[in-house]
């Protein structure tokens, strides 16, 4: 009983920080499809998204859609920005900036 016991307390001290390190690591990017579908596309892992990245994500890389979403006009989608543009209508034709909704 007492070798069972030990042998547990081994494989819980030995495979237990595996378990953290492997959580932090964020396996994909993150639990939602927006988290993930950002994670996919930024190959780099920089947290934001050139227009070669952007391509990877339907209609983003075009170069007017692209503009639109990029407000700060630094030249890359941050994660913010990716945000708006995932919540966007796909319905509505006219951009409507988030403090006019």
């Amino acid at each position: 009983m007492r070798l069972l016991i030990n042998i547990l307390l081994l494989l819980t001290m030995t495979f237990a920080p595996l378990a953290v390190i492997a959580n932090s690591w964020g396996g994909g990017g993150g639990k939602g499809f927006e988290s993930g579908l950002f994670f996919g596309a930024d190959l780099n892992r920089d947290e934001r998204l050139d227009p070669k990245e952007a391509k990877a994500v339907k209609n983003l890389g075009e170069k007017d859609i692209f503009s639109r979403y990029d407000e700060d006009k630094s030249g890359y989608i941050t994660r913010l920005e990716f945000r708006e543009f995932i919540q966007q209508s796909p319905w509505v034709d006219k951009f409507v900036p988030p403090e006019e909704r």
